[in-house]
């Protein structure tokens, strides 16, 4: 089977980062962490259109982190809210609060901007990845793109906003070898290829204590913190000390392009 390594420089979903979009017309680590959800897909570990709770939980200045669907909703002005993933990029924990103004995980001390995601304080060195969530125009806060960058609806005789760019491929069918897969960091996915032509879709975060998966192997996905392996062919427990499968993410193969779906 193919060793693999992490992917590194593939380019990211062409998509306005952690922008949140008022819907209608109303204007309205790898050694610590916490467990990872269930299973199935999008783009951050949720399926599109999960309601994550009421926009008036998300406090201004601050925010409140959805453990469960791994994303964090911060509102850092009235009225504009953000969405980033609650995993840390240093290595890999799930960040546990949220005060003065940053996002902070407790495992090295690192503080990101409720704003961007941008690291206030390290270790780490990288942003938060944007997640794109939808305030409804009954508040509540959904999961998903909502129509691109605004945080208010458009006033009347505004020009809508331009369509996004077609997104880019994550990878190339060729990247992805039969019986084995790739890490793509960034992202926090895992793609494998079980047999020729079947491609499949994993979070990276580990289910026992939030780590991120470091290679794949003998037809395991395989994290280095506890030794869990995971299956490539359905993310399913091969040895523990994790007991739950790696959440599904949805994938999508255009040509000889893979896509997050």
């Amino acid at each position: 089977m193919a060793d693999d390594t992490r992917a590194r420089g593939v380019p990211r979903r062409t998509a306005v980062a952690g922008a949140v979009v008022i819907a209608g017309t109303a204007a309205g680590c790898a050694r610590y962490g916490a467990p990872a959800a269930e299973p199935p897909p999008i783009s951050a570990a949720a399926e599109e259109g999960t309601v994550l709770g009421a926009a008036s939980e998300v406090p201004v200045g601050g925010g409140k982190i959805f453990a469960d669907q791994k994303i964090v909703v911060t509102q850092p002005a009235k009225g504009e809210f953000k969405g980033f993933s609650s995993i840390c990029t240093h290595q890999g924990c799930a960040v546990t609060a949220i005060k003065d103004g940053t996002i902070d995980c407790e495992c090295h001390g690192s503080k990101f901007a409720i704003a961007d995601g941008k690291p206030a304080a390290g270790p780490a060195n990288k942003p938060l990845p944007a997640q794109q969530v939808t305030v409804t125009p009954d508040g509540k806060i959904t999961t998903g793109a909502g129509g691109g960058a605004q945080t208010t609806a458009p006033e009347e005789g505004q020009e809508p906003p331009a369509e996004k760019p077609p997104v880019q491929g994550l990878a190339s069918t060729k990247d992805i070898p039969v019986g084995g897969g790739k890490v793509f960091e960034g992202e926090q996915v895992v793609i494998t290829q079980p047999v020729e032509g079947e491609f499949k879709g994993f979070s990276s975060i580990c289910t026992h204590q939030g780590c991120a998966v470091t290679a794949i192997k003998d037809g395991t996905i395989n994290c280095e913190c506890h030794g869990s392996k995971f299956e490539v062919s359905d993310g399913s427990v091969r040895s523990g000390p994790a007991s739950k499968p790696l959440p599904y993410r949805s994938v999508k193969v255009e040509g000889d392009q893979i896509t997050l779906a």
